[in-house]
């Protein structure tokens, strides 16, 4: 139990959860997601030629003698496709992470030697809508 609890505290982030950080991250994950629509698209496309072209040589009087070979690329294809929204709604809310996280001088204040005075320190600063 101990070493268990003594290598949860060990995995504390080593990245900075900074803007940019954010923003490299939103730009990967779009394009991965624009990389796995566009491969599912063209797998599509390529099953519809597949199947075409195989439609065409088959006599449909024979029974079951129609191939789907074409069908299951192009349907391969659309779940491909589909498995690309997951990294843009990733993408989105990372973006939205950026823009969120920002580094600013507020006001804040400070009591010195019996006074106050306001002095502006640099934070870190999260937007949060509702």
């Amino acid at each position: 139990m101990v070493f268990f609890i003594l290598n949860s505290f060990g995995q504390i982030p080593t990245t900075p959860l900074t803007k940019d950080y954010y923003l490299e991250k939103s730009k990967k994950q779009k394009k991965t997601a624009w990389i796995i629509l566009g491969t599912g698209l063209g797998l599509a496309a390529i099953g519809g030629l597949v199947q075409l072209t195989h439609s065409n040589q088959t006599s449909y009087g024979s029974g079951f003698d129609f191939d789907f070979t074409g069908a299951y690329i192009a349907i391969g294809g659309g779940v491909v496709s589909l498995a690309s929204i997951p990294c843009f709604v990733s993408a989105a809310k990372n973006k939205k992470l950026a823009v969120a996280i920002t580094i600013e001088n507020q006001n804040s204040l400070l009591s010195q030697n019996y006074n106050v005075t306001f002095k502006a320190p640099p934070s870190l600063c999260l937007k949060i809508d509702f």
